[in-house]
């Protein structure tokens, strides 16, 4: 009797959680934000079985001096492993707090179409007051008010990976119609958000780009698979 398969994932970011672990690694500080490096560390967790690889990220620097407080973002670094690797999923921490769903969606569509249906989703929330004004939006003080807007994020940019009907593109030279504007117009409508217009990028190659996942209380993970379709 075989029991339920085991997923592991693992967070690939710097050398280790402890602050001072890039004191100890075998290369060169200099060597830790380089895309060789993230692509090396990618390679031995998919070499040595993990399901899933995750990627911190956030509108404000990490850490602090003396330490290192450079990185790049997480949705370059993914598009990046998803062409050196083969088998492990990717899942980018992209906050949705301050950001707009829309330009989201695209990112992560696009992943996933790099990837060939690896890419995920960790949601996160921007709760310092810099960030908003690294963002130039009003901040959202209240932890109920930017779990909302997650959640929100989320449900507008899930609609848009969904937002164009099976038969909207027709790529007609005959009659040179590329698509039905009828057929592709959604109107998307969030608690804080409104959005009319499908979304810019063809359906993800898995459905929903993944598996979303919001970290912390109220956790939630969605999967999907239907056919592609989508300019």
């Amino acid at each position: 009797m075989t029991g339920p398969a085991l997923h592991l994932a693992v967070e690939i970011d710097g050398d280790g959680a402890h602050p001072a672990a890039w004191r100890r690694a075998a290369h060169s500080p200099d060597q830790l934000l380089t895309p060789r490096r993230v692509a090396q560390v990618a390679a031995v967790a998919e070499n040595a079985g993990f399901t899933l690889v995750t990627l911190d990220d956030g509108v404000l620097p990490p850490g602090a001096s003396p330490d290192p407080v450079g990185r790049i973002g997480a949705v370059e670094r993914a598009a990046f492993v998803a062409a050196s690797t083969s088998t492990i999923g990717i899942a980018p921490v992209v906050p949705v707090t301050y950001a707009e769903p829309f330009h989201v969606s695209g990112q992560l569509a696009s992943l996933d179409h790099i990837s060939a249906g690896r890419a995920g989703w960790v949601v996160t929330e921007e709760e310092r007051p810099e960030a908003a004004r690294a963002w130039g939006r009003p901040l959202i003080a209240d932890a109920a008010a930017r779990a909302r807007e997650s959640r929100d994020g989320v449900e507008v940019a899930r609609a848009l990976w969904d937002s164009w009907e099976d038969d909207a593109v027709i790529r007609s030279v005959a009659t040179s119609r590329y698509l039905d504007r009828e057929a592709a117009l959604h109107r998307l409508h969030g608690r804080d958000l409104r959005r009319q217009g499908p979304g810019d990028r063809a359906t993800p190659a898995s459905g929903t780009a993944g598996r979303p996942g919001q970290a912390g209380p109220g956790s939630h993970r969605t999967a999907g698979r239907r056919s592609r379709r989508g300019p």
